[in-house]
Parts: structure tokens; C-alpha cells; sequence
């Protein structure tokens, strides 16, 4: 099986960071930290075009994956029980959900922001709506400026998501947009959702309602219900512009209509293959 050798600084240009966002200059973000350059570098197995399955459950604040301009992609779990700002401490068994705690684990428009040793680390699909969505990035590649759907150069003239990125177990990852019917390419172009949802009343040993702390900041308030187009680690098999013949692959989740990020945002609390 082939490996993939990734060497990265972990600097997001030439797609947009910051607060405001940008391309240029000293990148700063709204707790005053900048982005400083790592020397990162990964090895993983490239399962592309496959489909095998051997799970492995994802640690919280682990590394997931890496986007296709060099960050790394982290799991929303925080680790830390306590809250950095709030100073609220987590139930026994229960972990914040970064996406959803934003005063205490503050991000740019891209949902990324510098963290240990100021690497900067995605922690959700945004960096696709606000990040890559931009000519600067765009024309830097020819996987990107080549073909464009509607004018978006993130889409396949069919409208299906391009790769924006690959999970370290060796799969691929989309933006949000698939077949409607995973193995048949002539369907309709259709959103990917999540098979997640907020739990109707919070899980024992929360210690908290939603009127108190509210549903979705702890990772332990979602519940896998299989109800839309995802699996448990926010993938499928299917087939794909790039991989006609089928392969397993994960896809950044939104709310419908791309409103917000969807738990769990990019690969769920397992990943579909051992590292």
C-alpha cells in the first residue's frame, strides 16, 4: 500500500486567516495570537479508491487530518476539562466541544485559529466557505483553477465537492457537496448531512440542562441516529469525480444551506481505518 508523505509548515497561505481575514502580513486573531511556522511532518497510508474498515477511536484534541494548503485538522474535542476563559469544569466522562464554546476557544471566519506552539489548526469545514473560497488560493493550483462549477472553483463542473483536504487514516475529504445517490454519478448534486443530532434531553451524569448549559457544547450531547447521508465517522463510500470507480471518503458537514458547521464537522469520533 502506497504512503503519503506530507511536509508541512502548517501556515494556511495562500488561503485567508485572521481576524479580519487575509493573505498578507501579521495575521492576528481576536485573543492577540499570530501564526507562527512549523516544521511538520506526516506519514500515513494512502487508502484512496478503497474501502476497507478497521475503526479507531479518535482521541479528544487529536489530529485528524490535514487540508490541502498544510494545516492540520483537529478533532473539536477539547481535552482540557476546564474551560480557558469560563473557568467552567466538565462533568466526569464529558468533553467541551470547541466548535461550540467560541468565547473560550476563540477562531477566525475559517474556524481555525493558532494553538500549541501558535500552529495553526483548523477545527471545522469553514476554511472551505471563507479560507479556500478565493482567487488567491484557487489559481495557486491546478486541481482548483481548472474546472469551476458556477463559478466556484471548489466544485466539480458536475457540482461535486472537490478534495480539500485527507484524513490520516489515508482517506480522502470532500467540502460538502456529493451525489445524491453515493454510487450512481448522473443523480443529483445534493448537500452531505450529518447523521448526528442534539439529544432530545441531556445524557445522565450531565449535570445540566440545555436552559443551563446549552445542548452541543459537550461532544456527549450528540447522538448517532443514522438518519441522513453519513455514517458514524462522517463518510461514505462512493463515487466521486476523482475516483469513478468508488472509494471511502469524508465530507465537511453544515447545517442545511451551509449555515453553520454540523457536528462532527469533518471526521466523527472514530475514523473509518486504523492510522
Amino acid at each position: 500500500m502506497a504512503e503519503i508523505r506530507v511536509q508541512t509548515d502548517c501556515d494556511p497561505y495562500p488561503a485567508k486567516a485572521g481576524t479580519p481575514l487575509t493573505n498578507t502580513g501579521n495575521r492576528l486573531f481576536s485573543d492577540g495570537s499570530t501564526i507562527s511556522d512549523r516544521n511538520i511532518t506526516l506519514k500515513f497510508k494512502y487508502r484512496a479508491g478503497s474501502n476497507t474498515s478497521d475503526p479507531e477511536n479518535v482521541s479528544y484534541n487529536q489530529a485528524v487530518g490535514v487540508a490541502t494548503n498544510g494545516p492540520r485538522i483537529f478533532s473539536s474535542g477539547a481535552s482540557d476539562p476546564v474551560l480557558p476563559v469560563n473557568g467552567i469544569s466538565a462533568p466526569n466522562g464529558f468533553n467541551w466541544n470547541t466548535v461550540e464554546n467560541p468565547d473560550d476557544y476563540p477562531v477566525d471566519n475559517c474556524g481555525g485559529r493558532p494553538e500549541t506552539a501558535s500552529e495553526y489548526r483548523y477545527r471545522d469545514g469553514r476554511f472551505v466557505l471563507n479560507g479556500f473560497n478565493n482567487a488567491t488560493f484557487t489559481n495557486a493550483s491546478a486541481y482548483y483553477s481548472g474546472s469551476q462549477f458556477g463559478g466556484d472553483n471548489l466544485r466539480h463542473p458536475d457540482g461535486h465537492s472537490k478534495i480539500v483536504g485527507f484524513a490520516l487514516d489515508g482517506y480522502p475529504i470532500y467540502g460538502p457537496f456529493g451525489y445524491s445517490s453515493a454510487t450512481d454519478n448522473t443523480s443529483a448534486v445534493a448537500q452531505m448531512l450529518s447523521s448526528y443530532v442534539l439529544r432530545s434531553t441531556p445524557v445522565a451524569g450531565r449535570g445540566s440542562s440545555y436552559s443551563e448549559i446549552a445542548g452541543g457544547r459537550y461532544i456527549q450531547d450528540y447522538l448517532f441516529d443514522n438518519s441522513q447521508d453519513l455514517d458514524e465517522h462522517n463518510g461514505r463510500y462512493c463515487v466521486t469525480p476523482d475516483y469513478t470507480t468508488g472509494t471511502y471518503a469524508y465530507f465537511l458537514t453544515f447545517t442545511p444551506n451551509l449555515t453553520a458547521p454540523a457536528y462532527p464537522y469533518v471526521v466523527g469520533p472514530s475514523t473509518r481505518e486504523q492510522r
